[in-house]
């Protein structure tokens, strides 16, 4: 005799515990590249370049050349420049340099509003840092698949 009530609460299960794992993480594929993971990011609508997930740094990085290339496309303007600002290096050493606002950076699927981030010099390499990853609730590696994941979940 089959059992009716654990019939449908089998077949409501499935559904439930898909919609638990992909309707509130995001899962984003990690580009190793020298030993560091790569990130696609999307920049004020306008371009897609990698970041490396940088989980030392406090601010989001971003090479002089990326706001010129952002500048040519009209999505950032001398208004999006906002202060100069010390920072400590890696190497201890302190520079002053450009801090600026990004409207819009999105990561997989999420997007971003306002982010604060410091200018570098040319062809360094864009650095994604806590001020990004702190808006998770939860976030991990998964070194053996490759992947960035992103949780807002309590």
């Amino acid at each position: 005799m089959i059992n009716i009530k654990k019939t449908i609460r089998a077949a409501f299960a499935i559904p439930l515990l898909g919609f638990s794992l992909t309707g509130f993480s995001d899962v984003i594929t990690l580009k190793d590249h020298n030993g560091v993971y790569m990130v696609p990011i999307t920049i004020n609508d306008s371009m897609t370049v990698n970041g490396i997930l940088d989980t030392g740094s406090f601010e989001m990085f971003i090479p002089f050349d990326v706001i010129e290339t952002l500048k040519q496309s009209e999505s950032f303007t001398m208004d999006n420049i906002t202060e100069d600002a010390l920072y400590r290096m890696a190497d201890g050493s302190i520079k002053t340099t450009e801090r600026i606002n990004i409207e819009r950076i999105k990561i997989g699927k999420t997007m971003f509003h306002n982010v604060s981030a410091i200018v570098g010099p040319n062809n360094s390499e864009i650095l994604i840092g806590q001020n990004l990853l702190q808006a998770f609730n939860y976030y991990s590696i998964d070194n053996k698949r490759k992947i960035l994941i992103l949780n807002n979940t309590p």
